[in-house]
């Protein structure tokens, strides 16, 4: 596997303490269960199969320092809420995923970060590096893997500890989700069951728009395991590669197995996903068609703030509802960049933006507070 071309991996300067690290990783327990695994599996079949749908939501990139019983807490408050809105809409029970329990990396478009005349490499996240604006901190350091993987495990135990008990219907299940980037990372957490690999970093890993290349080392990794997978697909995408690609992860073609998360933004989505969904269907291949409106619509305001309208994110729910059922597919569910915390990120027009205070910029990509989440869970229409 490490062959294969990867893209978007750390420049890790210490390799001694690298593979340290790595040893130590795949020494240590795991994070999720095979068990665990096939039951979302399950749980992502009957959404392909149109009885159930499906909420993904979660911050851009996660913050360690949020890795407590509290803050888990609120972040599987906000899911659940949202998941109500989902099936007050729907009439059909939701699958709740958070981006939690190892979202800590996150690709870059560009390398570097230039302040002020300064060069320095992009925050990629905790897992790789820190975000304050400093040479030392922003030098790729492997130790911070095992501190990834340490809030992860926390994260984890705080969702166990807060599971509902059987028949206990108004506390949904929260599954853990997020992209399996940093390869470091993900291949010492393979694991052998019977005859399968299993991935015990998450439940539900992803493949991103910027690794999703077939012959590419991570699109190899989430081929070769059993949790439920997903890619996500942008404008670059064509209805001959995206065939291509649901044959390399979904080749016997299960119901729960592969989730298309799509991201090509409200101008786009209405011409360019009906020849996806048509080509996918006629392949015979039973996805999950899920809407990520999130990181299509991205564009920065006059003083250089990136951020997102919610009326654009809400053109592009309604645009992929309508292309995706349209065209005969399984319209899902969305994924959705979100906090429980009090930001101001996302605005409703370009006006609200200006008046955003300097220093309150978001870390990574702008995300949904809780009330933009539900003006977006609102439109979804069924």
């Amino acid at each position: 596997m490490r062959a294969r071309p990867a893209e978007q991996q750390p420049s890790w300067p210490d390799h001694t303490a690298l593979a340290a690290v790595r040893e130590e990783l795949g020494a240590a327990p795991d994070l999720v269960t095979g068990a665990e695994i096939d039951e979302l599996r399950g749980m992502l079949a009957g959404v392909a199969e149109g009885r159930l749908r499906v909420l993904q939501a979660g911050d851009c990139a996660e913050d360690p320092a949020h890795a407590t019983a509290e803050h888990v807490a609120r972040r599987a408050e906000m899911l659940a809420s949202l998941g109500d809105v989902m099936s007050e809409r729907s009439g059909r029970p939701v699958v709740l995923a958070g981006r939690l329990g190892g979202q800590f990396a996150k690709p870059r478009s560009q390398p570097t970060e230039v302040r002020d005349g300064c060069e320095l490499p992009a925050f990629r996240g905790h897992l790789v590096n820190g975000p304050e604006f400093d040479a030392r901190t922003r030098v790729p350091d492997p130790r911070r893997l095992l501190a990834g993987y340490r809030a992860a495990a926390d994260v984890v135990e705080a969702l166990r500890r807060g599971r509902p008990a059987a028949g206990e219907l108004n506390s949904p299940r929260v599954w853990t989700s997020h992209e399996a980037l940093v390869l470091d990372y993900e291949l010492p957490l393979l694991r052998r069951q019977d005859d399968d690999l299993i991935l015990t970093s998450t439940h539900w890993p992803w493949v991103g728009e910027r690794t999703r290349r077939l012959d590419g080392a991570h699109v190899h990794l989430l081929s070769r395991i059993r949790n439920p997978v997903a890619c996500k697909v942008g404008p670059a995408m064509t209805a001959n590669e995206l065939v291509a690609l649901c044959e390399r992860l979904d080749p016997r073609r299960e119901p729960g197995r592969l989730t298309l998360i799509i991201r090509l933004g409200a101008s786009l989505v209405s011409t360019r996903l009906p020849e996806l969904v048509t080509a996918v269907r006629r392949a015979g291949h039973p996805v999950i068609w899920l809407c990520d409106p999130m990181h299509g619509n991205t564009f920065r305001g006059a003083r250089g703030r990136k951020s997102r309208l919610v009326g654009s994110l809400i053109r592009e729910v309604l645009g992929f509802h309508a292309a995706v059922r349209g065209e005969q597919g399984v319209a899902g569910g969305l994924h959705l960049e979100a906090t429980p915390e009090d930001v101001v990120e996302c605005v409703l027009d370009e006006t609200e933006l200006a008046e955003l205070p300097d220093g309150t910029e978001p870390l990574c990509d702008p995300r949904l507070n809780t009330d933009q989440a539900r003006l977006v869970a609102t439109a979804w229409p069924g």
